[in-house]
């Protein structure tokens, strides 16, 4: 027998109030998804071992074109496999958090991400993404946000939201907030969030942990940066 204060279950809440059963309701959910599937996220359209093998390939070029012996490590294999996993999934999160110490290989893996997906779409690769998805990348750091910013280069800014791959290096180096004719502005939050809205693929490597986030950023921010960013903790120690 159903207690007083106990709550009413779906299946009663439906046919009580809008007339229909769970299954109906649920094909409704699965015409959503179906809608979803029209609007794919960025992704790698192979298996995560042939994508850890790209990636691989990739970073190890980055480290040899700075004129440096490449050396494997476990730490190195781990993150570049992390990355093949998360990016080969059917809906990857449309963004990557690459943190942990300075000099660890975080922007060589950044850099290394945005060449392999060059690489891809110079054959091809994206396809699947529509008929009217271009291809535009590009790398800044966060300090030169502020940058942007303090020259009022607006069309600059408004480019970086728009840019379908950006990667945002340092992040965290920048000031909180810069001062442009006495009005406090917060440059970075303003591209990130821009970027949250739109769910373009966006790349940051920063130094802060975790738990330093939120006093530079805010709860506001950092939870989208739950939801908006996979996360990925280098865990090596500095190779320079």
């Amino acid at each position: 027998m159903k207690r007083n204060n106990e709550p009413e279950s779906i299946s009663s809440i439906l046919i009580k109030d809008i007339g229909m059963n769970l299954d109906e309701v649920g094909s409704i959910v699965e015409a959503g998804r179906q809608l979803r599937k029209v609007s794919p996220s960025l992704r790698f359209d192979m298996t995560p071992q042939e994508a850890f093998k790209r990636l691989l390939a990739c970073y190890q070029y980055e480290v040899q074109s700075r004129n440096r012996a490449f050396k494997l490590d476990e730490f190195t294999i781990e993150e570049i496999l992390n990355v093949a996993k998360h990016m080969t999934q059917e809906i990857p999160k449309p963004g990557l958090m690459l943190c942990g110490m300075q000099g660890n290989g975080k922007s060589t893996l950044a850099r290394a991400i945005l060449r392999m997906i060059r690489e891809l779409n110079f054959y091809g690769h994206f396809k699947f993404m529509g008929e009217y998805f271009s291809l535009d990348t590009r790398i800044i750091k966060a300090t030169d946000i502020c940058i942007l910013h303090k020259s009022e280069d607006f069309f600059a800014i408004s480019k970086l939201k728009q840019t379908p791959v950006l990667v945002i290096d340092d992040v965290g180096e920048e000031p909180k907030e810069v001062m442009v004719y006495g009005t406090p502005l917060y440059p970075l939050r303003e591209v990130l969030e821009a970027r949250y809205d739109t769910l373009l693929f966006t790349v940051l490597t920063t130094n802060l942990s975790p738990k330093d986030l939120p006093e530079h950023y805010g709860w506001r921010v950092v939870d989208r940066f739950r939801e908006m960013y996979h996360q990925i903790v280098h865990k090596g120690e500095s190779y320079r």
